[in-house]
């Protein structure tokens, strides 16, 4: 803002100073349309400069607006698949199996203790016997884990909510970008784990905005911004699921 400030200043101290000479050198007949002229010319000068300082202002506040509706969107489908792996043992490959697990599916409701019971088998081992109450004997730690009952999914995860319908696209003003899900199979240490990667395209997300702009959002480099041309989540390599994107855009964790 400063610098635009000074741009403005130096244009109407120009425009001040050719005023100036056009009175002082120019007959008095010519005096009123060439200062006419100039004047215009300084305000249309003013305004270019004001339009180029306050352009990547702008696009920055509405990328910014944007990637965090993006990152939201990113969140949700995350805690829903989150929420179907514990149920089926793996992530759900589209869309479509994710909104019938919200629309039909139950989370069980369990409560886990831990406690000590008697090891009778080390106990036979060591040819210890004990009474019922144990003592002097070993002991062994056990969770036992109680069924509860069971919540259904819609709500716990989404309640008074529909969005989980529309978590395969992201709607810009009139037009909607569509989030890219893939899921894959991981091998680690002789077991094969499920992994899944979502991903927006961020020049599909910024495509009505300045596209030189664009173009340097894609080369951005830096750890308070979401580097590359895509949002991604999770990965199709890696057991992970954090995403690209710094935490003022949302929880990465």
């Amino acid at each position: 803002m400063l610098l635009l400030l000074l741009y403005v200043v130096i244009t109407c101290v120009v425009a001040v100073v050719l005023v100036k000479l056009i009175d002082k050198f120019l007959p008095a007949k010519a005096r009123v349309f060439v200062s006419a002229a100039l004047w215009i010319i300084c305000f249309g000068l003013a305004y270019l400069i004001y339009a180029s300082v306050m352009k990547p202002i702008e696009f920055k506040q509405e990328k910014e607006a944007r990637y965090e509706i993006a990152v939201k969107k990113m969140l949700d489908i995350k805690k829903l698949q989150t929420g179907y792996k514990s149920v089926h043992g793996k992530y759900a490959d589209t869309f479509e199996e994710l909104v019938k697990f919200v629309e039909t599916g139950e989370f069980e409701i369990i409560s886990r203790k831990d406690t000590a019971v008697i090891d009778a088998a080390k106990n036979a081992a060591f040819g210890i016997k004990v009474g019922a109450d144990g003592v002097g004997g070993f002991f062994k730690d056990e969770v036992i884990i109680t069924k509860l009952g069971t919540v259904k999914v819609k709500d716990s995860l989404f309640k008074n909510s529909d969005r989980y319908k529309r978590l395969n696209v992201v709607k810009v003003g009139d037009f909607e970008v569509p989030v890219i899900m893939k899921t894959n199979v991981v091998p680690r240490n002789d077991m094969n784990i499920s992994v899944f990667q979502a991903t927006i395209d961020k020049n599909a997300l910024l495509k009505d905005l300045d596209q030189e702009l664009v173009k340097q959002e894609n080369k951005v480099e830096s750890i308070d911004e979401i580097n590359g041309d895509k949002i991604i989540l999770g990965s199709l390599e890696e057991v992970t699921l954090t995403g690209n994107w710094p935490k003022k855009y949302g929880n990465n964790e």
